[in-house]
């Protein structure tokens, strides 16, 4: 019986890797054909085709069926394979002609990276990547492939072992594959491919720039390496409910400015922003929070606002600093030991301070502490002082501010009693408390410039110490001056100008048959001077 093997279909191999401990490796393989009218049985003969340096005969094996299929296994490599059928007698027919077929290595089974995985990475331009895969039977090398998908990176290298490292760029799209081959040259029947994606190190927060006023036009923000867009919230303090409300959200924002909308009431914002990037995990939160004028924000409005800033106090703390420097004059009069002084000494007083204003009111507070000092006859003398205030401030037109003070000092002044007979004086020092009052009216003329008036009155009501203990016979001293302003920033304003200081205590004198004092005397002390006066103001 002939068979018309142009009919047969060869081979159809189901194959499956066999895991077994005897050498050499066998794969299982299945072979299938169309069935040969009257064929009772068949006869299969396998060849392996041997290479020009193989030694020896060719192995041959011959195996019978009765179906029109076969399985067994084989080792890897190339055979040839002829077929007869046989008759119900059991008698052949002609075998078939030779037909080559080739017993391939199975396919490589890659491990890691998975497809389609996303590997993290926390290096901003290169980073190492294992790359592992399941040994194959009968494999003594493996071929490895890798390519990027921009086509930059390409990798092919030879390894004996199932298993590879590289150094490759991030933030990129790959496909690796893997095809294992033996010695003989027999190869695995198809390459593993599998894509995956190497992400890059997160990228850094972007830095939000604080607006410079309360008239927002815009927020405004730095782009860090690698962002491709941002994800944008603004948020608002709502007042009542004490919470932040979202005004509006963007998810894929490419500018690095937003304009801010000029119909969102004012009041307290909130930005809140992250940076994308193509293959590399966002950045973390960048916020920041400033504060929106409420009412109207034309340019106009901005404009009067950005002149008073050479007057204006920013709110929370800030701190004063002074120095007045004069040529002081002295004049003093003392009954009781027949005194009458008067005399001009050099010296300065330096003052030191320290205030907070509301956010949303008016008021705020201040506390001063002065100390003065003169050299007279080689001999130096200071004197202190020391007060502490409300303040109320109230706008007078668009450039204008009146400043009110009220509040309570501590006030010493020296005293100088000479005496006519020996030319000898004694020095001493009168203390007292009372009310203070003060104002000051500030005036804008430009964003840095400025000019300030005060007024302050000191009454001396109640005695601290006096030389003879007597009470003190209420007085006013007071302090008027002009000053020129410099706001250098938002935190930091100087000044400089001229001030008169007059201080004046006197203290009832003690009547006796010794002195010249008599009943209703007063000893009167007074210092006059004509300051220079240096001034400095920062907030904190």
């Amino acid at each position: 019986m002939k068979i018309n093997f142009a009919a047969v279909l060869l081979p159809i191999f189901l194959f499956s890797a066999v895991v077994a401990k005897a050498e050499p490796y066998r794969r299982l393989v299945n072979f299938e054909w169309e069935q040969i009218d009257g064929a009772k049985a068949y006869d299969i003969e396998l060849t392996q085709v041997k290479k020009e340096d193989d030694k020896g005969k060719p192995k041959t094996f011959s195996f019978k069926t009765t179906d029109a299929v076969w399985n067994g296994r084989l080792t890897p490599g190339m055979y040839m394979m002829k077929l007869r059928a046989r008759d119900y007698r059991g008698v052949p027919g002609d075998w078939s002609p030779p037909s080559e077929f080739n017993v391939g290595l199975d396919n490589v089974n890659l491990k890691s990276p998975a497809p389609q995985a996303q590997l993290a990475s926390n290096d901003d331009e290169k980073t190492d990547v294992e790359f592992k895969w399941d040994a194959v039977g009968g494999a003594d090398e493996y071929t490895f492939e890798l390519n990027s998908e921009d086509g930059k990176t390409k990798i092919t290298e030879t390894v004996k072992e199932p298993r590879f490292k590289a150094t490759l760029p991030v933030a990129s799209p790959y496909t690796w594959k893997v095809t294992a081959r033996s010695s003989e040259g027999i190869s695995s029947d198809a390459t593993t491919v599998a894509p995956f994606t190497l992400l890059g190190k997160a990228v850094a927060p972007p830095t939000i720039s604080k607006p410079e006023s309360q008239f927002v036009r815009e927020v405004k923000w730095s782009r860090p390496e690698n962002i491709t867009g941002y994800e944008v919230i603004v948020a608002r303090a709502n007042p009542a409910t004490k919470k932040w409300e979202v005004v509006k959200t963007y998810e894929n924002y490419t500018e690095d400015s937003l304009p801010f909308d000029s119909s969102w009431e004012g009041g307290k914002y909130q930005v809140i922003l992250k940076g994308k990037s193509n293959l590399r995990p966002t950045s973390q939160s960048s916020k920041i929070a400033f504060d929106v004028r409420e009412g109207d924000r034309s340019a106009a409005a901005e404009y009067t606002a950005l002149v008073r800033q050479s007057i204006e106090k920013t709110s929370g703390w800030y701190g004063i600093a002074s120095y007045l420097i004069t040529d002081m004059k002295f004049s003093g009069s003392n009954p009781e030991k027949n005194s009458m002084v008067a005399y001009d000494a050099f010296g300065g007083t330096g003052r030191l301070g320290l205030g907070w204003n509301a956010r949303k009111s008016p008021w705020g507070f201040l506390t001063i502490v002065d100390l003065s000092g003169f050299t007279i006859n080689g001999e130096i003398r200071t004197f202190a002082a020391a007060e502490a205030n409300a303040v109320y401030k109230m706008p007078v037109g668009d450039r204008g501010e009146i400043r009110y003070q009220m509040g309570g000092f501590y006030k010493e002044i020296p005293e100088t009693i000479g005496d006519p007979f020996t030319g000898t004086s004694e020095n001493q020092i009168i203390s007292a408390i009372g009310p203070h009052g003060g104002i000051e009216y500030w005036y804008s003329l430009t964003p840095k410039f400025g000019i300030q008036l005060n007024a302050h009155v000191y009454a001396s009501v109640m005695k601290v110490s006096t030389p003879n203990n007597q009470d003190i016979d209420p007085s006013i001293s007071t302090q008027f001056g002009i000053l020129g302003s410099y706001r250098f920033n938002s935190k930091f304003t100087g000044l400089v100008g001229y001030a008169r200081r007059e201080d004046r205590m006197s203290y009832k004198a003690v009547p006796s048959s010794t002195n010249f004092a008599l009943d209703g005397d007063v000893n009167e002390s007074v210092v006059v001077g004509n300051y220079i006066n240096f001034f400095a103001e920062w907030s904190f």
